[in-house]
């Protein structure tokens, strides 16, 4: 007699995305394990081809959006324009399939990947601007927050590093950024291998499956104002507007989810 062939298990995956640096991620996980993954490198051209890289990574397993289960977005720190991105994306996606919603954060999912091969400290270091990294110290191999992300210079991030528990070791963008300072500065650091300066798959459909899913969206993360935010007086001079009243705009456009129809338009209309 012939043995039946079991069946399949049914695919109901989430949908993972993290925009928080330069490469884009995308995966499709299913009780923790990665079903499907993808990742970009599309620097400043994100936006084009993330809908379609969603599309294709759904079409090979044979789903639509409506099949999955949820969507986990990165809401950072990182890129302002990579998390506004993923992040209104996901919302879109959620809406539009009355999906829930769950937001990670950025650094500790980069502590995650070299953390069972780890003892003692890891520090995390991703870009933020010219000068500037944002930090945050784990206690390994449990990838256990020692302290809460921060802004920082490069200086005070120096002064950090070096007060923290040994063996130290620190991976990630800003120290890939700032390599002569920090080697100036800290010559005994151990930094580890720059594979370890993106989020692993397995690491994001892990968090996802130990993510709080729910029908509010993620608030972002953001840890400084943006440049454009900083410099908002000098743009608004240079278009002939008034500062107070450009400000108003600013918060009256970043204020609500939805499109009032009191909302003055955005000064790029302009």
């Amino acid at each position: 007699m012939a043995r039946k062939r079991p069946q399949a298990p049914e695919l109901r995956p989430a949908l993972v995305l993290c925009g928080a640096e330069e490469r884009l991620h995308l995966v499709l996980a299913q009780d923790g394990a990665v079903l499907a993954a993808q990742e970009l490198a599309v620097p400043g051209r994100a936006m084009r081809h993330t809908a379609p890289a969603l599309e294709g990574l759904l079409g090979c397993l044979g789903l639509a959006v409506q099949d999955l289960t949820g969507v986990a977005v990165v809401r950072g720190p990182g890129s302002f324009t990579g998390l506004r991105m993923t992040l209104a994306l996901a919302l879109g996606l959620a809406r539009a399939a009355a999906l829930p919603l769950a937001g990670l954060d950025y650094l500790p999912l980069l502590a995650a990947g070299p953390a069972p091969l780890l003892a003692g400290t890891l520090a995390v270091l991703t870009h933020s601007r010219s000068g500037q990294v944002y930090m945050q110290p784990f206690a390994m191999p449990d990838a256990a927050p020692l302290a809460g992300p921060a802004p920082m210079s490069l200086e005070r991030a120096a002064g950090a590093l070096a007060a923290l528990p040994g063996p130290c070791h620190a991976l990630g963008s800003g120290l890939r950024a700032n390599a002569d300072f920090l080697a100036a500065a800290l010559p005994g650091l151990a930094l580890l291998d720059a594979r370890f300066d993106q989020p692993l798959a397995h690491v994001l459909a892990r968090a996802a499956a130990e993510a709080a899913f729910g029908p509010e969206p993620p608030a972002p993360l953001y840890l400084r104002a943006s440049d454009a935010e900083d410099n908002l007086a000098a743009i608004a001079a240079g278009r002939g507007l008034d500062p107070a009243a450009a400000r108003r705009r600013l918060d009256a456009a970043t204020s609500r989810l939805d499109a009032p129809a009191d909302c003055p338009p955005p000064l790029s209309s302009r």
